[in-house]
């Protein structure tokens, strides 16, 4: 029997997981199917009570589910709960698990990168799932978000985006977690400056991957630093969800990395 696997958001049409899921399941013969399903905030109870009615292995979830979908789980995993969004669910029968590989995800995206002072904008919760996890690894993590007021993560510290020029001095990767410079949204940095207050040889991070080079990543490039856009994130998220999934951890995420990448 083929199992049914997800992603959900609004919108999703744009989402690459099909694709990379797909891959994965082929390259080891496992009967998975993945499909995109584009839900809107009012129908997601609904759709929680369509995964259980119909049995699904699991679904991951973008914008705007990650934090709405925590109190219609049966259980939340505690780095989820930590970071207060869920980007993967797993069926056990007909009760479901949340959990968040985002950070993990990040983690193993930066390969031989090993910074010890990072820099994140934003406060969304894949930026906290970041956070947490680079801290978990012993990097000193500051975020900025427009409203700093409220935020708490252990061990994390906040500031406002008014503080960014100083607080990216001497920073060795900044990571950008907001939709600035995301196609379709239709804003972007109006002030990238700040770039010059970071470490010589340090890594600029974009979670966007479409486009592939953000203004924030041309600018970055311009002044000698490392660049990275979110495709290599988005594959290892995806490979750390497959294997909560189906017990097996792929072995193709550079292969199809390189794809994505060069395309």
């Amino acid at each position: 029997m083929t199992v049914l696997l997800a992603i959900i958001g609004h919108p999703v049409s744009h989402s690459l997981s099909p694709r990379i899921h797909s891959a994965f399941a082929e390259r080891y013969g496992l009967p998975y199917t993945y499909a995109a399903f584009d839900i809107a905030p009012e129908r997601l109870e609904e759709f929680i009570g369509a995964a259980r009615l119909l049995r699904m292995g699991g679904f991951n979830l973008t914008m705007p589910h990650k934090e709405r979908v925590l109190p219609l789980l049966d259980e939340i995993d505690p780095r989820a709960r930590g970071c207060a969004a869920v980007n993967t669910v797993v069926a056990e029968g007909d009760r479901l698990r949340g959990l968040n590989t985002d950070g993990d995800g990040f983690v193993l995206s930066l390969g031989g990168v090993k910074p010890s002072s990072a820099l994140i904008l934003g406060a969304g919760g894949a930026s906290k799932s970041v956070a947490l996890a680079l801290a978990r690894v012993g990097v000193k993590v500051t975020i900025a978000a427009r409203r700093a007021d409220g935020l708490e993560l252990a061990g994390i510290e906040y500031i406002s985006w008014d503080e960014l020029p100083a607080a990216a001095r001497g920073r060795d990767l900044l990571v950008n977690a907001t939709p600035l410079g995301m196609h379709g949204v239709g804003s972007d940095f109006e002030d990238l400056s700040f770039l010059d207050g970071l470490e010589g040889g340090a890594t600029v991070y974009d979670m966007i991957y479409v486009p592939k080079q953000t203004s924030l990543l041309r600018e970055a490039r311009t002044k000698g630093f490392a660049v990275m856009n979110g495709l290599p994130m988005l594959v290892w998220q995806a490979a750390l969800a497959f294997k909560h999934f189906t017990g097996v951890m792929p072995d193709n995420t550079d292969e199809i990395l390189k794809e994505l990448l060069y395309e």
